[in-house]
C-alpha cells in the first residue's frame, strides 16, 4: 500500500507547486514586457524618425537641383510648368502641382536596369519588380517627381518599398510673428508665376522666400490611375509633416 502511494506522488505536481510555477512564469513575462517592449517602441520610433528625415531630405535636395532636361531653353525669359530658369522657379511650380494628389510630388525607389540605354532625362528604365535581382545589371535609385511625370509615372508600379505622396501648402506670416497655413494646398498667394512673386516677410532683402509645409502620405496601392479623381480630403491623415522653404 505504501509503495503504491509513493508511485502516485512521483507521477505529477501538487497544486501548490503548479501555482508557484504559474506565478514564476507570470513574473518573468512581466519583467520581459517592462524591459523589452518600451525598448522595441523606442527603436521603431527612431526608425520612423530616420525614415521621415530621409524622405524630407530627398524632397529638399530635389528642389535644390535643376536637371538638364528641366532647364529652360536658351533665350527663354520665363519658366514654364516643366522647364525652369532656376531652382526657385522649379519649387514654385512644384508647389502649384499640389492642388490635387494626381499631380502632386511622389517619392519612391526602384531598381534601374543599367543594361538598357538611358532615357531622355538620363535615367534608366526599371527592372520589373517581380524580376529584380540585386547587383545584376541594376542599381537602386530614388526619384522625386510629379505623379503625372511623363517619364517616371510608369516606374511607380515597379517601386521597391513604399511610395510617398507629398502635399505642399504655403505658409504665410501671421500677426504674432509666426506662420499659418494658406487656405489650400497648391496655391501661392499673390502670384501666378515666379517672376511676379515677392515675399511678405519683413527684412527679406531678396524678396523671394517661400515657406511651406510638406505633408507626406503613403501611396497605397502604388497605382497613379487610382488617384485621378481623388481629393486630399479622401487621403486621410498624413504619416508625417515637415516645414520647409526655398528661395531665389
Amino acid at each position: 500500500m505504501k509503495k503504491n502511494l509513493m508511485k502516485g506522488r512521483l507521477g505529477g505536481f501538487t497544486l501548490m507547486e503548479t501555482l508557484l510555477a504559474v506565478a514564476l512564469v507570470g513574473l518573468l513575462v512581466s519583467i520581459f514586457l517592462t524591459v523589452f517592449v518600451p525598448a522595441r517602441g523606442m527603436v521603431q520610433q527612431a526608425l520612423t524618425k530616420q525614415e521621415s528625415e530621409r524622405i524630407t531630405g530627398i524632397l529638399r535636395a530635389e528642389l535644390a537641383t535643376l536637371h538638364p532636361h528641366e532647364q529652360a531653353n536658351a533665350g527663354d525669359k520665363r519658366s514654364s510648368a516643366n522647364k525652369y530658369l532656376s531652382t526657385f522657379d522649379k519649387g514654385f511650380y512644384w508647389l502649384l502641382k499640389s492642388k490635387r494628389p494626381s499631380s502632386s510630388i511622389v517619392i519612391f525607389s526602384y531598381r534601374a536596369d543599367t543594361a538598357k540605354p538611358p532615357r531622355q532625362d538620363g535615367s534608366y528604365p526599371p527592372v520589373p519588380a517581380n524580376r529584380a535581382v540585386p547587383g545584376k545589371n541594376s542599381q537602386l535609385v530614388t526619384v522625386a517627381c510629379p505623379m503625372n511625370d511623363p517619364i517616371h509615372k510608369n516606374d511607380i508600379k515597379d517601386a521597391v518599398g513604399p511610395v510617398f505622396i507629398a502635399k505642399m501648402t504655403q505658409l504665410l506670416p501671421a500677426k504674432n510673428g509666426e506662420y499659418e497655413l494658406a487656405g489650400q494646398p497648391g496655391v501661392i498667394k499673390g502670384a501666378s508665376s515666379p517672376e511676379n512673386y515677392f515675399s511678405e516677410r519683413e527684412n527679406d532683402s531678396w524678396g523671394g522666400a517661400i515657406f511651406y509645409r510638406a505633408d507626406f502620405y503613403l501611396m497605397s496601392p502604388p497605382n497613379p490611375a487610382r488617384y485621378r479623381s481623388r481629393s486630399w480630403a479622401k487621403m486621410g491623415r498624413p504619416l508625417f509633416s515637415s516645414n520647409l522653404s526655398f528661395r531665389r
